[in-house]
């Protein structure tokens, strides 16, 4: 078995020669071979045992026996007391999804910036395998438990557990047992005892044969990453939407991908993200309506805005109630989410036109009730001497405005009308005729 973990750490460069590392040491057989297997190669070790504090005695048994171990090997300990079912029901997570989580945040808190080694052996890569198999799975879920993930290493990736048994009884080390290991209500569980033999008799090298298509897998996922990446980097916009052209036209492998990792950079927790709304995504790349919608777990939502897709947190828009204007009035209306500011020019004032800053003839403006509200049903603006007024509604979507956003551009009117449109323009009647001139400038959305 040593010679096996050594060229195990050796093909995938997990340790240098004396570099220390941190064991995940539970007490039961796997790890207790992984401490005594690194000691016995000359690193370093410092093991961490955490008390999930779920079997009562058992669990003090199994903190007590690594105490015990540790301190006749000579190897510094550190120990946490946990009670992960009552962090389980306050998380609202399953008591499984909770302790791995809860174990390898406090692992990673306990190395300090070492490596930490699990005791995952063949057998469990197998068993993972089948398990994500027989609840479905991609290529990724069936390549099952990479060798090396960041700092964390399984140096026993390549023995199977009748190794690990063998060892022990040959140092005469003893170690811990979990009952629960033992009982079939447990997926794993009927896996190892049922599923696993069977396979066996079949091909007694089934854990190496795993073991070969994982790394197969693992390798073609590396390369389907790349081109995800590349993929992504031609579709990302500067204000944070992607061009629908690019991902519509990938290779469906490259662009299941691309869409999954849309959604991880929106911020999106992942653990509820299925097959069924990476579908959803694809159909929203292929629709023929340029505003269509929906809504994705944990608040989030993608909708289309043309040729382009935007995945975010759907947020309660600010209300945007009709506000009266004096003149000058400069500040943040609705919330903060725009900024206005009316100012009076002098008369030799120069006008420097630019984005969303408008220039307006005081004479064509009634005080009385001017003010900034967004658009109304029949709001209708003339741009240029040339042609007649049309509806706002038809200048956004011809100026491919989505349709989230057309409802919130600040209108400034009065009792006449439109005045100025954000994002649009001037109405041509209310440009300056030679008279007092008025600054109008929107900021923000």
């Amino acid at each position: 078995m040593l010679e096996t973990v050594k060229q195990t750490i050796a093909d995938w460069r997990m340790l240098e020669a004396e570099e220390s590392v941190l064991v995940a040491l539970s007490g039961g057989a796997d790890s207790v071979a992984l401490l005594r297997a690194l000691l016995a190669l000359g690193y370093p070790v410092h093991a961490f045992h955490l008390n999930h504090c779920l079997r009562g005695a058992e669990s003090d048994r199994d903190e007590a026996f690594c105490r015990a171990l540790c301190e006749r090997l000579g190897v510094p300990l550190t120990v946490e007391r946990i009670d992960i079912g009552a962090q389980a029901k306050a998380a609202g997570e399953g008591i499984e999804a909770a302790a791995r989580r809860i174990r390898y945040d406090r692992l990673a808190a306990a190395a300090q910036g070492v490596k930490v080694a699990t005791a995952h052996t063949a057998d469990d890569n197998l068993e993972t395998m089948l398990f994500h198999l027989a609840r479905g799975t991609g290529p990724k879920g069936l390549a099952g438990i990479p060798p090396v993930r960041g700092d964390v290493i399984r140096p026993l990736i390549g023995v199977e557990r009748a190794q690990v048994e063998a060892y022990l009884a040959e140092l005469g080390q003893d170690f811990v047992t979990d009952s629960t290991n033992r009982s079939d209500d447990y997926t794993r569980n009927r896996i190892r005892h049922e599923v696993v033999p069977v396979l066996r008799q079949i091909n007694p090298a089934v854990c190496g044969a795993a073991a070969r298509l994982g790394g197969l897998l693992r390798q073609d996922e590396a390369f389907l990453r790349e081109q995800t990446e590349v993929c992504l980097t031609r579709a990302a916009r500067l204000d944070g939407s992607w061009e629908v052209l690019p991902l519509r036209e990938a290779h469906p492998a490259v662009r299941s991908r691309a869409l999954r990792r849309l959604a991880e950079q929106s911020g999106m927790p992942m653990r509820d993200f299925t097959a069924q709304h990476v579908r959803a995504l694809e159909g929203l790349l292929e629709t023929a309506d340029p505003s269509a919608e929906f809504d994705l777990p944990h608040g989030y939502c993608a909708r289309r805005e043309y040729g382009t897709v935007r995945l975010e947190r759907a947020e309660m828009p600010a209300e945007r109630n009709e506000i009266l204007l004096t003149v000058p009035f400069d500040g943040a209306v609705w919330q903060g989410t725009v900024r206005l500011s009316l100012c009076q020019l002098e008369k030799n004032t120069v006008f420097y036109k630019s984005f969303n800053t408008f220039c307006v003839d005081c004479g064509t403006i009634d005080s009385g009730s001017l003010c900034v509200r967004t658009r109304r049903e029949g709001d209708r603006i003339r741009l240029n001497g040339n042609s007649g007024s049309r509806t706002l509604k038809k200048l956004m979507i011809d100026r491919k405005i989505p349709r989230l956003r057309r409802d919130g551009l600040a209108v400034v009117a009065d009792k006449y009308g439109v005045i100025a449109v954000q994002d649009i323009g001037v109405d041509h009647s209310r440009r300056p005729q030679g008279g007092p001139r008025m600054q109008i400038k929107i900021e923000g959305y």
